[in-house]
């Protein structure tokens, strides 16, 4: 073997430059691959980090009725008993809110907003925003009148960390609900809509606003992979019942579940089109070596060379070519999108006019990175490596059924 793989590379080098260009095929349709592929894994992100964006879960739990209507009375009785019986995947991050819509004034300005009571310790876990605190900082756990607001409302109220604003809602016994409340801290989000319609107080403090008691309207599960969410949704719809409605992330934002698909469609398309031309080179490449060297194939066959070994050295010049191509496809691929994926190659920020674009539900960041993945770059190059392997099969069959005399008559 180790003299067949020798004579092997002796040989693609006969013609140096038709070797080379049949490498830099491999290597540059390899690049490409693993380049789109990170470039479109970045812009559209892994659902757990798009969900986190905007403080959506993989799955959420509501009562029945209260996404239309958004009633207090409309709620989700001893949520954390209900969680503790859910036996959710090893990796969930999960919680629970209060919810409530209202109206937030301070001495300027007012606005209406939507009143999220939280528990901090969870709601870092499950939302971007809850992280991300430019100015102040979260709410200390018991601080029952300390509130969290997005930058945007902070400008139209203008407000600052210290200042007072009075937050009125309506109670599930139909009065009217009012509070006072210091910003204790101003959060940043990607979300325009969050940044300016959202504010977060403790749940305790939602809920005595409200006047009910041990109760939730929402309870948010991330998954640890989302590729588990609609067999977890489909678990907890049956374990449930109708008491609960329970929607998966694809229910929530159907453009993020299109999008995801169009992305796997267009990946898919674009691998079968590049690995397609790399193959037909590699192809032209070793159906050319084979013609020019048909009389010396015949005389190896003349000698007593079985044809099995013919047709071992050909697949194995192009065992060569595809292990040099690929190799330096690899390293190109997984080096540039290492660097995309800690610099930003696009940046639409400047003609859109912020650091995210937001869809139907969906932010995706107008800087646009790559997806340092070396996983999926092995398995692109264990594809065209095994492709450029099959693409040697014909030629090598070919030049193996000649007889002898035939190959030696040949010009």
């Amino acid at each position: 073997m180790r003299a067949l793989l020798t004579i092997a590379w002796r040989s693609i080098w006969r013609n140096r430059r038709r070797t080379l260009i049949s490498m830099s095929a491999v290597s540059i349709g390899l690049l490409l691959v693993i380049f789109y592929g990170g470039m479109l894994d970045s812009v559209l992100g892994e659902a757990k980090e798009q969900l986190d964006n905007v403080g959506m879960g993989h799955v959420e739990i509501t009562a029945p009725g209260w996404r239309a209507q958004h009633r207090p009375t409309d709620s989700i009785a001893a949520p954390a008993t209900l969680l503790a019986g859910l036996d959710l995947p090893a990796g969930s991050e999960v919680g629970y809110r209060v919810i409530a819509r209202g109206l937030v004034s301070s001495a300027r300005s007012s606005e209406g907003v939507e009143l999220q009571g939280v528990d901090w310790a969870q709601e870092e876990k499950l939302s971007l925003h809850v992280r991300d605190v430019r100015q102040g900082q979260r709410p200390a756990p018991g601080d029952e009148r300390g509130i969290l607001i997005g930058e945007k409302l902070a400008q139209r109220l203008k407000v600052e960390v210290g200042s007072k604003v009075r937050l009125m809602v309506q109670r599930a016994d139909g009065e009217l609900g009012a509070e006072l409340y210091r910003v204790r801290g101003i959060f940043h989000s990607l979300s325009p809509a969050i940044s300016q319609r959202r504010v977060m107080v403790s749940e305790s403090s939602a809920r005595a606003l409200l006047g009910v008691g041990e109760i939730a309207h929402q309870i948010v599960i991330q998954l640890d992979r989302a590729a588990d969410t609609d067999r977890e949704a489909e678990h907890l719809r049956a374990k449930l019942g109708p008491r609960y409605e329970v929607l998966s992330y694809g229910d929530l934002i159907p453009m993020l579940r299109t999008m995801e698909r169009l992305s796997d469609n267009i990946v898919l398309f674009a691998a079968v089109f590049i690995y397609g031309l790399v193959g037909l080179g590699i192809l032209n490449t070793m159906l050319m070596s084979v013609l020019e060297r048909t009389r010396e194939f015949g005389v190896l066959r003349a000698i007593g060379t079985r044809p099995g070994r013919v047709v071992a050295q050909v697949l194995g010049e192009s065992f060569w070519i595809g292990t040099l191509g690929a190799a330096l496809g690899l390293a190109a691929g997984l080096t540039l999108t290492w660097y995309g994926s800690t610099h930003a190659l696009i940046d639409i920020g400047g003609a859109t006019g912020g650091e995210a674009i937001e869809y139907s539900g969906a932010v995706l960041r107008t800087a646009v990175k790559t997806r340092f993945s070396p996983g999926d770059a092995l398995k692109a190059a264990s594809l065209i490596y095994v492709m450029a392997l099959l693409t040697a099969v014909y030629p090598a069959w070919k030049v193996a059924r000649l007889s002898p005399a035939q190959a030696l008559r040949s010009h």
